[in-house]
């Protein structure tokens, strides 16, 4: 799957947000926190919404960044059995960044068109949260 957004943050401000894991979460509109667990690991805790019932999950995380190039990428597994690939490219447009994304999901069962869904609306409130803060 792959995603764009353009938001009115510069370059670094926006690569910041998205390699330091408490300001990730404080901007992300499901994550409520993310525990540090080893060099660029970290165990995410977040909550979502099945009609009005929360229902609640931890998961771990590898976080790779390159400054250089303001690309990041950041793996996921969820409850063992759905990996996630996450990758970020920056791209300075004058005083904006524009955010390539492409992810990929891997699991045995039948969810991909499901994430897809979840994923594309929660990381446009990520970057309008970002662009906002």
């Amino acid at each position: 799957m792959k995603l764009s957004f353009k938001i009115k943050k510069n370059i670094d401000y926006t690569y910041d947000y998205l390699t330091d894991m408490q300001k990730f979460a404080s901007a992300h509109p499901l994550i409520s926190k993310i525990d540090k667990i080893g060099q660029e690991r970290y165990l995410v805790h977040e909550t979502l919404k099945f009609g009005k019932i929360p229902f609640s999950f931890t998961y771990p995380v590898n976080l790779e960044k390159c400054p250089i190039d303001k690309t990041i990428v950041i793996r996921a597994i969820v409850f063992k059995i759905t990996k996630i690939e996450m990758k970020f490219y920056l791209k300075s447009y004058n005083d904006c960044t524009i955010i390539d994304e492409i992810i990929h999901f891997y699991s045995p069962l039948p969810i991909k068109f499901i994430l897809q869904r979840v994923f594309k609306k929660q990381h446009e409130i990520l970057f309008q949260n970002i662009e906002a803060n």
